[in-house]
This record gives structure tokens, C-alpha cells and sequence, in this order.
């Protein structure tokens, strides 16, 4: 049941963030990036070219699928407005300590599901959970096995998978496109990831 349960943020500047993304919300958005600290921190310049049309980037730091299955219900409305056909998701690093894989599998399911119903004429591309860690060995049975299932079952899910595992320098550590923390990007990690994500979904 939590793993499917839209909950509140913790902490009051994610709310903050929020109410700034959605305020800012222009009807003419085409492509929508949704997920964690990995997405809020994309430089803009590359996330702007990710789409033919305007981006908006509604990634809040520290989410959890959780967390993004709360926005989508408190500011459905808002989120209305908009008819991006292209729906970008990177989520789901920080449940992957705290969740198990198939709660984690269940958070997707649902939160994918929320996404259609709010916009039925976006495609859906669901980026893998990056590696991360030392030699990328962070949580990897359960990162291998959740993007194996999002691969797996993708058609099931409505959703188109992008593997962006290459950002990852081979698995090994250090890794420049990585910070010392090794979960967030460095400019030329974002360089490397803007670059696959334009590619599948071009190929798409």
C-alpha cells in the first residue's frame, strides 16, 4: 500500500518548489521532465533542447516516486493546462535503498499510470536508475533488477525505456561525469545523459 500511496514531501522547500514549478507553467509546454535532484539540476540550456518546443523542468530534490505520485494529485489541475507530447521521468534512486524492488515496481506502475490519465497524448520515456556508488556497485542488484523490469515490461507499462548506464564510465570510479558524492552529475555528465535521452528519443 505505501508503495502506491502519493505522500508529502518532508520537508517545506520541496513544497516551495512545487508551487514555483507549477506557477510557472506556460501552455505552450511541449516536453515535461519530471523526477528527483538529478532532474531539478539539469543546466537548462541542455534540458531546452530535449524537445521541438518549450521544456519544463518539474524535477524536486530528494523525491521519491512517492513523492512525485503527491504532486501529479495536489496540482492536477494546474498540471491540466499543459499537453506536452513528450514526458521525460527520472525517479526512483532515492526508493531504491528504502523500498523494496518490487514496492519500487509497484510506485512506477502507479505513478505511469497517473501520468496517462493526466496526458493521454504524451509519450512516456522512463530513463533507467542511473549507477552510482563506488565502482557503480551502489544498490546494484536492485537497481539491475528494477530496470530490468521497466525493460521487461514497458508495453505492459505504456512507457518507452531509455538505458543511460554509459554516463557511467564503464562502472568504474572515479568517474568524471559523477561528483565526489557519486550519485549527482557533473556539467559533463549532463553533457553525456542530454545526449543519450535526445537520441532515444529520437529513435523512438
Amino acid at each position: 500500500m505505501f508503495a502506491v500511496t502519493p505522500t508529502v514531501p518532508d520537508n517545506a522547500d520541496a513544497l516551495r518548489k512545487y508551487e514555483r514549478n507549477v506557477s510557472g507553467l506556460s501552455s505552450d509546454v511541449a516536453t515535461v521532465m519530471l523526477g528527483d535532484s538529478l532532474v531539478e539540476a539539469w543546466p537548462r540550456e541542455l534540458s531546452a533542447t530535449l524537445g521541438a518546443g518549450p521544456v519544463a523542468n518539474l524535477g524536486v530534490g530528494r523525491d521519491r516516486i512517492q513523492n512525485t505520485l503527491w504532486f501529479i494529485e495536489h496540482d492536477r489541475e494546474q498540471l491540466r493546462k499543459i499537453k506536452p507530447t513528450t514526458v521525460v521521468v527520472l525517479v526512483g534512486t532515492n526508493n531504491i535503498y528504502l523500498d523494496k524492488p518490487c514496492g519500487v515496481m509497484e510506485s512506477y506502475r502507479k505513478l505511469f499510470g497517473e501520468i496517462r490519465s493526466l496526458w493521454p497524448n504524451g509519450k512516456i520515456y522512463s530513463i533507467h536508475i542511473l549507477p552510482r556508488g563506488e565502482q557503480m556497485k551502489g544498490a546494484a542488484e536492485n537497481i539491475g533488477y528494477v530496470n530490468s523490469e521497466l525493460s521487461r515490461r514497458s508495453k505492459e507499462l505504456g512507457i518507452r525505456t531509455i538505458d543511460a548506464a554509459n554516463v557511467a564510465c564503464a562502472m568504474t570510479t572515479p568517474c568524471a561525469n559523477y561528483k565526489s558524492d557519486l550519485l549527482h552529475l557533473t556539467p559533463s555528465g549532463y553533457d553525456i545523459l542530454t545526449k543519450i535521452i535526445r537520441d532515444g528519443i529520437g529513435a523512438s
